[in-house]
């Protein structure tokens, strides 16, 4: 498979020109890596030869840049302190390369942080030890979803399901071109079918948020706001100090059953230790935490590789036999750890949230809601930064609205301190209705904002009926649209579709009404998902009739020209009126028939234009001008 390069080297960039190949002196193929910094690639620990012994790889491997036409291969080494290798519980496995001659700054991968949310398509390029592969083959896939530190990629095909030469590899999302992670695992069922279905084939990337826990070194280097800006505590490793809130935690961020998408608590200023047990469950939930506060300390050498548990349905990692994980490099890799350290000295698993279980954790004291919906909107990937106040925040509000899902896990702490309590508390609402889970946590008990928050979380049949009236006032007026949509599409070609959709919403609510979970906390999601899909229907009848508004603007604004023309002949003689009139009735025709076919009426008017302009430039008594004096 060639290359895609877009311009020659000597400071110029090409396409993606941080794509390393990496290989032993001898010219054998080992993996891949991603330039990081003008002298460092980053890569998985196990593409790097390694006797196992206590001390970090001290040979030299080949760079080699191909993602930069003409340049040269460079000698590299394991960076001092930069070496983590995979543990028992399969976490780490990175590498940082310190090369022996730096490359051009703007070659390095723009690394980004970015919730793995389900379903965004990516990309992989690896280096298969096949010749006509041997520059680099690109694989597709899309993000399933966290298996602890890993995250699962779906192949598009079964034929793109990682191989040997891809680990290192950069995960690059398909619309932003941003790298999101490193290739680091595959998963072959060889033994068993998948649901009496075909044999899974899957793969498995590290995040950078992750890779950035273990190589603080790199943080610079990374775009993206954290997912977590709770204050730090000292020790996540220690026992909660409120046992019984931290098995809570724990209990809603696994989504366990009987767990809500929303919850509210209220942590009182000077409950230190409830503050504390939060900010734990947070930092032990997400990926971006110190290496030294999971693992005790990066590890100079494995421990002894325990045999893999055989995963059970509905748990993190993937489905068969342990012996189900095909090679990587010559590597069988274990399962992704899921609960933190294995070690006895750890907390208890109960009160241990899945890594990866939150996405976005905030201190909202005195921030806007513009700057809350940018921080979401950075998780996305919608923007590429934390926002500005007035600016993108305001944007990434508007954008909210266009967006039927956000698969995200948020934890809002201090909600009642923001500079917009009761406003932020609607956004949040706005962000439930699609799919987000959210923990909302205040700090008094009397605020106004926190009475309409837990009626959001817990609400009331007063309230789920008052909501279900709202859901048909709103269907009434999706039909009051879509009649608006009827008659404005019909003036205007091409005449567009209307959605009919009022008539099905109708049917929807009135099953909802009777739904047998009316009562209960399981009814709300379903009230949440229906509300969602209400409010998509009006936007898209809302976009017809944004389209045919536009079409009849235009064909206004022709017809306010062609008159304006017409109004120049008035002085004119009789026998140039005369003239230019077939053309005014042309045009005329043309804008006042329904439907109006703009390009038509536009190439008419502008003929007629042409014709009076001819007439109207050329001065009274020259020649064939047989009007007035000269006549």
């Amino acid at each position: 498979m060639g290359e895609d390069t877009e311009g020659p080297v000597n400071g110029r960039t090409a396409s993606e020109p941080w794509r390393v190949r990496i290989s032993t002196p001898a010219g054998e193929t080992l993996g891949a890596g991603i330039l990081v910094t003008a002298d460092t690639v980053l890569t998985c620990a196990h593409v790097i030869p390694w006797d196992g012994g206590p001390e970090e790889p001290g040979d030299e491997v080949v760079t080699e840049f191909v993602g930069v036409p003409g340049s040269a291969a460079v000698r590299a080494r394991v960076a001092e302190g930069c070496w983590v290798p995979e543990r028992a519980d399969s976490g780490g496995d990175v590498a940082l390369l310190r090369l022996a001659e730096p490359q051009a700054a703007e070659h390095t991968a723009p690394l980004h942080r970015v919730a793995p949310t389900f379903g965004r398509p990516v990309t992989m390029c690896g280096f298969p030890s096949v010749r006509p592969l041997s520059n680099g083959v690109y694989l597709a896939a899309t993000i399933a979803g966290p298996s602890g530190e890993w995250v699962q990629l779906d192949p598009d095909r079964p034929e793109h399901t990682v191989r040997p030469g891809f680990s290192g590899a950069a995960v690059t999302d398909l619309e932003t071109r941003h790298v999101l992670g490193m290739v680091v695992s595959r998963y072959d069922d060889t033994t068993t079918t998948a649901f009496g279905g075909p044999k899974l084939r899957l793969s498995y990337m590290m995040p950078i948020e992750t890779v950035v826990q273990y190589l603080p070194e790199i943080a610079e280097r990374v775009s993206g706001g954290p997912s977590n800006s709770l204050p730090s505590v000292p020790d996540p490793r220690e026992r909660p100090r409120d046992p019984e809130f931290a098995r809570w935690l724990a209990h809603w961020f696994r989504r366990a059953p009987g767990t809500r998408d929303v919850e509210v608590v209220v942590i009182r200023k000077g409950q230190a230790e409830r503050a504390a047990t939060l900010g734990r469950a947070v930092a032990l939930a997400g990926r971006e935490m110190v290496a030294e506060a999971r693992t005790h300390g990066r590890p100079r050498a494995p421990s002894p590789r325990a045999a893999p548990a055989t995963p059970s349905y509905g748990s993190p990692g993937p489905y068969g036999s342990p012996n189900a994980y095909g090679p990587v490099n010559g590597r069988s890799p274990t399962r992704a750890a899921v609960t933190g350290p294995s070690d006895d000295s750890g907390p208890s698993d109960d009160s241990v949230p899945p890594v990866g279980s939150v996405d976005l954790a905030l201190d909202v004291s005195g921030e806007s809601v513009a700057r809350f919906a940018a921080r979401v909107a950075d998780r996305l990937g919608m923007t590429t930064g934390e926002g500005r106040e007035g600016g993108e925040g305001e944007s990434a509000i508007g954008r909210f609205a266009e967006i039927r899902r956000v698969p995200l896990t948020v934890v809002a702490e201090g909600v009642d301190y923001a500079a917009e309590p009761v406003a932020l508390v609607e956004f949040a609402d706005l962000l439930a209705a699609r799919g987000a889970r959210l923990l909302l946590v205040f700090r008094t008990p009397d605020s106004q904002s926190l009475e309409l928050a837990l009626r959001m979380a817990d609400p009331s049949k007063d309230e789920i009926t008052a909501r279900l009236d709202r859901v048909r006032d709103r269907i009434e007026h999706i039909a009051r649209r879509e009649r608006d949509a009827y008659d404005r599409v019909s003036l205007v070609a091409p005449v567009r579709t209307v959605p009919q959709e009022a008539a099905a919403l109708r049917l929807d609510l009135t099953a909802l009404r009777g739904d047998a979970d009316l009562g209960s906390p399981r009814f709300l999601p379903k009230l949440a998902a229906f509300e969602s899909t209400v409010e998509s229907g009006l936007l898209r009848v809302e976009e017809v009739i944004g389209g045919a508004s536009a079409g009849i603007a235009r064909r206004n604004e022709l017809r306010g020209r062609l008159e304006a023309f017409f109004a120049l002949l008035a002085g004119r003689s009789l026998e140039e009126e005369q003239a230019a009139a077939p053309l005014y009735r042309a045009a005329h025709n043309l804008l006042y028939q329904a439907p109006c076919e703009l390009r038509e009426a536009e190439t008419a008017v502008e003929r007629f234009a042409d014709a009076v302009r001819q007439h109207t430039h050329r001065p009274r008594g020259s020649e064939g001008d047989r009007g007035g004096d000269g006549r």
